[in-house]
């Protein structure tokens, strides 16, 4: 009777777990490697398709890498995207400086791009570049991605991107108010601040604010 109350007790168990289990598997696998060819950057999607771009003389590659549908590059004058449906790689010019300045996060879904002027994320979806300007002389706090969505926080921004939106959503910070936690899952992005909690998330595109006084 025990050896069949267990039985029975893994079988629910089991029954329990699977959803979580067949979503680990539907997990977006890397569609896209990226390689360097002398004065050539190949991204090889899929292991079928490859595509490349020629760079120019004294140009020099930065940083890349690949994740899920997306895949980037950066470069002294430029930073370079591409998706598992582009038919070329999307190129953004940088200015002399911004290079050195700028980091680039990637999840499957989405590139991102911050540096001292602004911050552009590449989505994946629709294949566009979408651009904002950050505010001059302020402290970057933060700048994070996941699959489905972006964040980046300022000293006196917040601001957030998701798949399928065409801009990035802001919301100011009081002068007075300081970041205490950021927590990003792949849908959705809490802030917690002195003042109050501001959520982000791929559904509404918009900021949400609850005082906590």
């Amino acid at each position: 009777m025990r050896r069949r109350m267990s039985f029975l007790m893994l079988l629910c168990l089991s029954l329990i777990v699977s959803p979580a289990g067949i979503a680990a598997a539907e997990e977006i696998e890397d569609l896209i490697d990226i390689f360097e060819s002398g004065s050539r950057v190949l991204a090889v999607i899929e292991g079928e398709k490859t595509i490349s771009t020629e760079l120019r003389p004294r140009e020099e590659v930065h940083w890349r890498g690949a994740e899920g549908r997306v895949g980037a590059v950066l470069t002294n004058t430029h930073l370079f995207v591409i998706s598992s449906s582009s038919q070329s790689w999307l190129a953004l010019p940088l200015r002399p400086d911004e290079a050195a300045k700028a980091a680039v996060s990637l999840s499957p879904c989405l590139a991102l791009l911050v540096s001292g002027y602004r911050a552009v994320g590449f989505d994946a979806a629709s294949g566009q570049l979408i651009e904002t300007p950050l505010p001059l002389r302020d402290r970057l706090l933060a700048a994070e991605t996941a699959e489905q969505v972006a964040v980046v926080i300022t000293s006196s921004r917040a601001f957030g991107l998701a798949v399928g939106t065409t801009a990035f959503c802001e919301v100011p910070l009081g002068v007075r108010e300081t970041l205490e936690e950021l927590r990003v899952t792949s849908r959705k992005a809490t802030l917690r601040t002195s003042e109050r909690l501001l959520t982000f998330d791929a559904e509404g595109c918009a900021w949400r604010e609850h005082r906590l006084d």
